[in-house]
């Protein structure tokens, strides 16, 4: 039997500044890397089953797990079945990526949320809205598929018509949607006050994201302390412990409520983070914020060696220019894999 100590999913063969460094840290630290795309995915399904190869952790970025027929969530599957650990694991994904799952559960553990009114994909093609509905969500409104990722499936002004809703709701039957109250954000001197917050393992990286233009720019020392932000590492923590998954990103917004700055969770959880960088595209993470990212989802996934029931540690925040910080009072970060995967 091969082993690989670490694998990719990733659906095409072209290389980006994120596969370049996991593959450079692979290399650097001597783990042996696997890459699965289209063309190799079912051949290693094959393998995996018939125990001729095992892959200790997989990094999954393709799989869609509300698909009974996708690939990529059977890979994943055949590399837990046959004893393998997977970023993120897909038992814990496929329940938690769904946001109306998500809203729910923060707002019963105490976090802000927007109202939002969640139809189920069973109810009637034709839904009409009450008049307290309406005020509650205002118009206009958003509506949003509650699996979707990359703002697919997005309407961002809707106004609550019957046919309206019946339409966007077309993007995917068997998906329950979102009616959710638009958000406005302070503004916090120059910059919107909307943020979007990386998660990985056991550290939080906070960026500015204007929702407008889908620009990030990290979060600086000063900032943090300027503005308050601890509530963005806050709920970041709680979102981890709530759903136990180590790799995703979170939206949180700032608003202004009777005279008071009041964090509010937007988006609650997107995994398979788009790890694109600036100059990859316009909308793309700086360098540092995906180098970091890489080395450290193989650092946590394949070098730790603490027995999981030992590593309860604290989160470190990563800020601008490699600053960094320990704050008190978090939740402890979710813990490492359960399997007891060790490699060297």
């Amino acid at each position: 039997m091969k082993t690989y100590d670490f694998a990719l999913s990733w659906s095409v063969k072209y290389k980006s500044y994120f596969t370049d460094e996991l593959l450079a840290y692979c290399r650097k630290k001597s783990l042996s890397f696997l890459w699965i795309d289209e063309h190799t995915v079912k051949d290693i399904i094959k393998k995996l089953k018939s125990g001729k190869i095992k892959i200790r952790v997989l990094l999954d970025t393709e799989a869609t797990y509300n698909n009974p027929d996708d690939i990529y969530a059977r890979l994943c599957y055949a590399v837990k079945d046959a004893g393998g650990d997977i970023i993120n694991d897909p038992d814990r994904t496929r329940i938690f990526v769904d946001k109306s799952v998500m809203y729910f559960e923060l707002a019963r553990s105490g976090v802000p949320v927007p109202y939002t009114r969640v139809i189920r994909s069973w109810e009637p093609r034709s839904i009409k809205l009450s008049p307290v509905e309406i005020k509650k969500l205002g118009v206009p409104f958003i509506i949003k598929p509650g699996c979707g990722y990359g703002q697919k499936g997005l309407i961002k002004n809707a106004t609550g018509s019957s046919y309206e809703i019946a339409r966007a709701r077309k993007f995917d039957n068997a998906d329950n949607f979102l009616l959710q109250k638009k958000v406005y954000p302070q503004n916090f001197g120059r910059r919107r006050a909307w943020f979007r917050v990386l998660h990985v393992f056991d550290i939080i990286i906070p960026c500015w994201w204007d929702d407008r233009t889908c620009a990030y720019s990290h979060v600086s020392a000063y900032q943090f302390k300027k503005y308050k932000l601890r509530p963005l590492v806050q709920y970041t923590s709680h979102i981890a412990g709530l759903s136990g998954m180590v790799w995703f990103s979170t939206e949180i917004a700032a608003v202004r409520e009777n005279k008071k700055i009041r964090f509010i969770s937007i988006d609650h959880l997107n995994d398979q983070c788009d790890m694109s960088t600036k100059a990859e595209t316009k909308d793309g993470l700086p360098d540092d914020i995906v180098r970091t990212t890489a080395r450290h989802l193989i650092m946590k996934s394949c070098l730790d060696k603490k027995p999981a029931e030992k590593n309860t540690g604290r989160y470190s925040v990563i800020l601008k220019k490699g600053k960094w910080m320990r704050p008190r009072g978090l939740n402890a970060p979710p813990r490492p894999f359960q399997s007891g995967t060790v490699v060297r």
